[in-house]
């Protein structure tokens, strides 16, 4: 499920792109979460945290269809409340959402996802899916990030 753009002759901005990808994709998300692996492509990888906060990810349109069925979302509803979106390597988008999700049980959790859209002929895919729950109220201390623990405050170069 490529992303149409409006015009193909004029290159809309990343933010326009960003918009339009997120309003399509968390209503697909919602509603037919059977369609929502035709965003991606075989080489598409997809991240998700385990119930212990591990970060899996997959790959292959097949793969991600499967984990995305397993996660039930049609049982949630989606509140975005921010979709930030740049213009990336070769063209593509980079797009920051941050919301809400609400359960059956009418629990909302903060959550961040970030997508990486690469062109593509007609439109762009996904082609990177990071997705995390952000818990409010979690102590920083004795956190390891990839294995790395917190920050120190020397100053770091990258």
């Amino acid at each position: 499920m490529a992303l149409q753009t409006a015009n193909p002759s004029t290159t809309p901005s990343a933010q326009v792109v960003g918009n339009a990808f997120v309003e399509q994709y968390y209503h697909i998300l919602h509603h037919s979460p059977e369609l929502v692996y035709r965003f991606y492509q075989d080489s598409s990888v997809l991240s998700r945290p385990d119930s212990n906060g591990v970060m899996n990810s997959v790959t292959t349109m097949q793969g991600i269809n499967e984990k995305i069925l397993s996660l039930d979302y049609k049982d949630f509803k989606a509140e975005i409340k921010t979709a930030d979106a740049q213009k990336s390597y070769k063209d593509g988008v980079t797009v920051l959402v941050t919301g809400c999700l609400t359960g059956k049980d009418n629990l909302r959790r903060k959550f961040a996802q970030s997508f990486f859209l690469a062109p593509q002929d007609n439109g762009y895919f996904v082609l990177n899916d990071v997705f995390r729950y952000v818990e409010d109220g979690e102590p920083l201390d004795n956190h390891a990030v990839n294995g790395v623990n917190d920050c120190d405050n020397s100053p770091h170069n990258f």
